[in-house]
């Protein structure tokens, strides 16, 4: 069975490449947000009354660094799933990658007061860049959770009808068909 291909890998090979890139890009970001975000400075916030702003702001480094410690984990598992051929573990994987993006979508509109234009302007980028790949290796991801689902479905539909067929112990046993022509071959 011939496997399709986009942008000349198979589903596996783009899903193998996105939990590899997941690894990557999140460390990167860690890197990056460390030297802007752990070092906020909580008391000369503008908005004082905005509880939801002051959280994000204060925590944000702890967000960013829980999430991509999260995100790393869920690279792993992605990677592990693809080699042991579950489903769920890509499936995990897609919906963390939705939840961490949109996570981040809000730390970065949350943290635009507080760092200097060319600071927001690579942050911004890194984002809608990080962004857009995540997207671009979900066409990945979700096609072989799909396959591996299809081919489990197909794998325990086959296995059910082995046993019921070998469980009944009352009737007899037929013969092979070929042993039948082989039989009468040689009569």
């Amino acid at each position: 069975m011939k496997q399709e291909r986009w942008c000349k890998m198979t589903a596996r090979m783009g899903t193998t490449l996105s939990g590899v890139f997941s690894i990557v890009s999140s460390h990167m970001y860690l890197m990056f947000e460390h030297k802007h975000l752990s070092h906020a400075n909580c008391t000369n916030l503008q908005k004082p009354n905005d509880t939801m702003f002051k959280f994000f702001i204060c925590w944000s480094f702890r967000i960013v660094l829980f999430q991509s410690l999260i995100t790393m984990l869920a690279s792993f598992l992605l990677l592990y799933s693809v080699y042991a051929q579950i489903y769920r573990g890509l499936i995990v994987y897609a919906v963390w990658i939705f939840c961490y993006e949109l996570t981040n979508f809000v730390v970065e509109i949350s943290k635009n007061d507080l760092c200097m234009e060319e600071v927001r302007i690579m942050s911004w980028f890194g984002w809608v860049s990080r962004s857009v790949m995540h997207c671009f290796w979900m066409l990945y991801v979700v096609p072989y959770a799909y396959v591996i689902y299809k081919s489990q479905k197909q794998g325990n539909i086959l296995a059910y009808n082995r046993r019921a067929s070998t469980g009944s112990s009352d009737a007899p046993r037929r013969k092979s068909r070929i042993l039948n022509f082989v039989h009468h071959h040689w009569d």
